[in-house]
């Protein structure tokens, strides 16, 4: 392959996932949303699920087979013989709506369930494949606007407040204190879903009550579970990902300070 420059345009491949947003990417990349669509993510990488493309020229090629043809002059050979690959990806997201809880595996554990699911025949696009190449998943992000994450779990002494003020999980201090984090987590994530509404129907309409009185602000947990549940004209099927509001430590990650 011969290359007409150094330097070279580069585009990326959009995401449109339901949870992004329906102006900020459009606007970025100059495209009309006709269908009313959401736009979540921009990917500029080399992942072989939707590689960016260089212009060389007027010829269009996928950045991944680029680095497989040319691994010396795209990343180097040091690089390429210890990753395989443009070792990062890089996104641009407009988040609209509450994501899900991501849980990221080691290196090591990536690489297993990679193989073991190319084993066992599943596609990459499937909706139920979990692992989309051998990587782990180190992630840094730059907020360009306020936003809003739950990060880790709350500190041990957090967790038992937290058991003990909200009535409903009043019933799970103990199983903390015995089990930990792993059989507190474990235990909620496990339950069927009759007892998952049991016990937070009664919490999330509490919020929904406490959010239209005007007691609750972002740093609550139950402000979050307001954002799911206000408009639902029936609470019924409950997300198991509540009790994540409530476990995790609420983060802004970047703050107007004009």
């Amino acid at each position: 392959m011969e290359l007409k420059d150094k330097i070279f345009s580069l585009k990326g491949k959009t995401q449109n996932y339901a949870w992004g947003g329906y102006s900020y990417l459009y606007n970025l990349l100059g495209i009309t949303n006709t269908d009313n669509k959401p736009m979540a993510e921009y990917w500029m990488g080399a992942h072989n699920s939707a590689p960016s493309v260089i212009l060389n020229g007027e010829e269009e090629i996928k950045l991944d087979e680029l680095i497989k043809q040319l691994p010396d002059i795209t990343l180097t050979n040091k690089v390429f013989n210890v990753f395989g690959e443009l070792p990062y990806l890089f996104k641009i997201l407009d988040v609209h709506d509450m994501l899900s809880i991501q849980v990221h595996p080691s290196k090591i554990e990536a690489e297993k369930g990679f193989d073991a699911e190319n084993a066992a025949g599943i596609p990459l696009n499937a909706s139920n494949r979990n692992y989309k190449d051998r990587n782990h998943k180190p992630e840094m992000m730059v907020a360009l606007s306020e936003f809003w994450l739950l990060h880790g779990f709350k500190a041990e002494s957090l967790i038992e407040t937290t058991l003990q003020d909200v009535h409903e999980f009043n019933v799970l201090l103990g199983l903390f204190k015995s089990e930990g984090y792993k059989g507190l987590y474990q235990f909620v994530m496990e339950m069927r879903q009759e007892d998952i509404d049991t016990i937070l129907i009664p919490l999330v309409q509490r919020e929904i009550r406490r959010k239209q009185n005007q007691e609750l602000s972002k740093q609550d947990a139950g402000w979050w579970v307001c954002k799911l549940y206000e408009n639902q004209e029936k609470l019924i099927n409950i997300d198991r990902g509540v009790f994540s509001i409530y476990f995790f430590n609420i983060v802004l990650t970047w703050k107007d300070r004009m």
